[in-house]
């Protein structure tokens, strides 16, 4: 059976942040009520993981796997930080911040999460021994709203989207240092593939003003400099958010924002081919 997209039920799911799972399936959240779906990749349709509002969750944003046991979770305006078991489902740790926590990735043992109120990454200790640190991008702006991140293939540096004035930011982890790498990069989630920096983009805020694509940019000097190589655009988006790559194909995720109240099942996480962007 070939799947064209994902089903995650719901009347209003809104949906939003995914990150692949340890046994060949995604999880990925509601915006809405903060729902946590499990997808076996060989099945069209999603499972509810965690309902909504358990631990006080009412928004699931950006995700990410700590190892293979651990899920960890962006609590979007409400500013808390969610450690899940994947094996038992329970809470292990959440942690608030004063923030809108949008998207997050792990390096080693720390979670880095994008703050959207205001120009700061912050860092949180998945060991549990520091508090929250805030990382501020210095020279960002206040209207920075900054979204998507990525790591650099050494692990020494973030790839963060300021999706508000479209601009790629490289945060060195040494010292907190930041630099703008690329602009007009109207970026929301990102995904690295080898030199390639992939972007869900969704410019315009109603249906007839959006723009929906994906743009790729090529990284060259160990990531401190990149470039437009492509972009690529499907008839079935509808507000993509973030994708995440499987094999030769890639796993985006439709969250029908620009429809407003308008939005209305099905809600998905599409599959697409990898693009050749070159």
């Amino acid at each position: 059976m070939t799947i064209s997209a994902y089903l995650l039920p719901g009347d209003w799911v809104r949906p939003e942040g995914i990150t692949l799972g340890p046994s060949n399936d995604f999880f990925s959240g509601s915006s809405a009520d903060g729902t946590i779906y499990r997808c076996n990749l060989m099945e069209p349709t999603a499972e509810v993981w965690s309902p909504p509002g358990v631990d006080g969750r009412t928004v699931a944003l950006g995700m990410d796997l700590y190892g293979e046991a651990q899920l960890v979770v962006c609590g979007g305006r409400t500013g808390a930080l969610f450690v899940y078991d994947v094996a038992g489902r329970a809470l292990i740790s959440k942690r608030v911040v004063d923030g809108y926590l949008n998207d997050v990735l792990v390096v080693g043992n720390r979670a880095y999460a994008t703050d959207s109120s205001r120009p700061v990454v912050w860092e949180f200790d998945l060991l549990g021994n520091e508090a929250p640190k805030p990382i501020d991008l210095v020279g960002a702006g206040s209207g920075a709203y900054l979204n998507g991140i990525a790591a650099t293939a050494d692990g020494t540096a973030l790839l963060v989207a300021a999706q508000g004035t479209e601009v790629l930011w490289r945060v060195e982890l040494a010292d907190g240092s930041a630099c703008a790498i690329a602009r007009d990069f109207a970026a929301d989630g990102l995904l690295l593939l080898g030199d390639t920096l992939i972007g869900v983009c969704n410019r315009g805020e109603t249906v007839e003003t959006a723009e929906f694509f994906l743009a790729a940019l090529g990284l060259t000097d160990n990531a401190r400099s990149a470039a437009l190589i492509g972009t690529f655009a499907d008839p079935r988006f509808d507000t993509p958010t973030t994708l995440v790559a499987d094999g030769n194909r890639l796993l985006v995720v439709n969250a029908q924002f620009a429809k407003g109240a308008a939005a209305a099942p099905p809600f998905q996480v599409l599959v697409v081919p990898t693009p050749a962007f070159r």
